[in-house]
């Protein structure tokens, strides 16, 4: 048997085949249905890479979000004065307001000496809310470290009115002469400061007698000012908190 006239056949199957990109033909040939196989097929998307800075507060988190979205493009740059979160140095005397003064300013707008907050960043659509999570956020941000009380070394004015009390003062009220309260004795303290500094000052420079004591006029030593005297009030007031 000769195999010579199936040999043009088997050519032009090879050529066709080759034509398709096809060394061999497939044991099947299977198509993904759209709905399933396809979608098995396709490469998973990448997560989004999560914000190093977001806050670990749900309610910080949301006004992150909100900031990011409305306020980032002005406060990020500064434009038209707005400080930027993180400026401890810009947020200290808006933080010191309160936070209720700084969110209702950002929801009705406020015009200051250095800049311009218009109502709700300029997106009339944001709720009181989303607009009170933005300014959270910024103000948590923005809050420096704890300020340190003040001690005479490390304050100039206190350290040279210490020298001052300890020539003029300190032999009555380290002794507790003629009811002079000590410096440091808060609960001897606690009711003079409790009525106000200008009332301290006064009773030293005037003098003031007392129920259980007497004050001569800055301590008996005229030649002090009322400044020295103001000094040296201030600082065993401070010593005393």
């Amino acid at each position: 048997m000769t195999m010579k006239p199936f040999l043009p056949f088997l050519t032009v199957g090879l050529f066709f085949l080759g034509a398709c990109g096809l060394e061999k033909p497939p044991a099947s040939l299977k198509f993904p249905d759209a709905k399933s196989d396809a979608a098995q097929t396709a490469a998973p998307s990448a997560a989004p890479a999560a914000t190093a800075d977001v806050p670990a507060d749900p309610k910080l988190a949301a006004g992150k979000t909100v900031y990011d979205a409305n306020c980032g493009a002005c406060h990020e740059a500064g434009m038209m004065g707005a400080p930027k979160p993180g400026d401890v140095a810009a947020w200290a005397p808006r933080i010191a307001q309160g936070i209720d003064v700084m969110t209702k300013k950002s929801i009705t707008g406020f015009t200051g000496k250095v800049g311009n907050m218009p109502a709700k960043g300029g997106n009339a659509s944001l709720t009181d809310a989303d607009v009170t999570s933005a300014v959270a956020f910024m103000a948590d941000k923005s809050k420096g470290a704890a300020p340190k009380t003040a001690t005479p070394a490390a304050d100039p004015k206190l350290a040279g009115s210490k020298a001052l009390y300890d020539t003029n003062c300190a032999a009555c009220h380290d002794s507790g002469m003629m009811g002079a309260p000590k410096p440091g004795d808060k609960a001897a303290w606690a009711p003079r400061i409790a009525q106000g500094n200008a009332l301290l000052v006064s009773h030293a420079n005037k003098g003031f007698k007392g129920k259980v004591g007497m004050m001569p006029a800055k301590g008996g030593n005229a030649k002090l000012t009322d400044e020295e005297t103001t000094n040296i009030v201030n600082y065993m007031a401070d010593k005393s908190k």
